[in-house]
């Protein structure tokens, strides 16, 4: 087959870019593995195949690409990589704040069952669990055009808004190209307006997912393959 115009690679955020290229006609490929998964370390970069994962049925799903792809690898220089995994926040911050750990000042002064959060704390605590993810990404995009891609915002309640800032700096402090949808569609607006979230209330929808490819087309950060 001839080869796609991109390739998605993450979590079930991945979900909407692909509909977005459907919708937009690029054709796009798309590897998407639990946020779980993902959290656990369980994917790596291996030399020959790509994309390896510890987990059958999604290793199968790789396999699968590379033979729709007629070649071992599913990673190539000429296929750019959209990224949409190292934050998978659903897994980390709800146990930081399970006894009422607060990053932000005026929640913490307003509760008093809660306990202060420094920067310096969270920041900690966000890298031992994702300083793995950032190095993959760096090594990603060592090996074939990527840019990372921020999940959209989806919830505003306590510690979620420090943790995004903190992932995405650190992938900018990796020298991995990050782009942040809701900061560049919708400023300064907490969450996503109606009409852009699925049903589930925690992923953006096709919607979204034609915005979001929309303005990387408009920008030139990805494009259609010439035929």
């Amino acid at each position: 087959m001839a080869e796609p115009d991109l390739l998605i690679l993450g979590d079930s955020h991945s979900v909407a870019l692909k509909a977005g290229c459907d919708a937009l006609g690029l054709r796009a490929e798309m590897l998407s593995f639990s946020g779980n998964i993902w959290h656990q370390g369980l994917v790596s970069l291996h030399r020959n195949r790509g994309i390896f994962v510890r987990n059958r049925a999604f290793q199968q799903r790789v396999a699968e690409l590379a033979g729709r792809l007629g070649r071992g690898n599913v990673l190539s220089a000429e296929v750019p990589v959209l990224a949409s995994f190292g934050f998978h926040l659903g897994r980390i911050v709800p146990p930081f704040g399970y006894n009422g750990h607060r990053t932000d000042a005026d929640g913490f002064l307003g509760d008093e069952a809660s306990q202060f959060a420094s920067r310096a704390l969270a920041e900690a605590y966000v890298r031992h669990f994702r300083r793995g993810h950032v190095r993959m990404l760096r090594r990603l995009s060592d090996m074939v055009p990527t840019i990372a891609v921020a999940p959209p915002d989806i919830f505003g309640a306590a510690n979620y808004p420090l943790f995004v800032t903190i992932v995405k700096e650190m992938i900018r402090d990796a020298g991995v190209a990050l782009f942040d949808p809701c900061a560049e569609l919708f400023p300064g607006q907490a969450g996503l307006p109606e009409g852009f979230l699925t049903e589930d209330g925690v992923h953006g929808n096709a919607t979204y997912g034609r915005r979001v490819i929309g303005l990387l087309l408009d920008r030139g950060l990805i494009a259609r393959r010439v035929a």
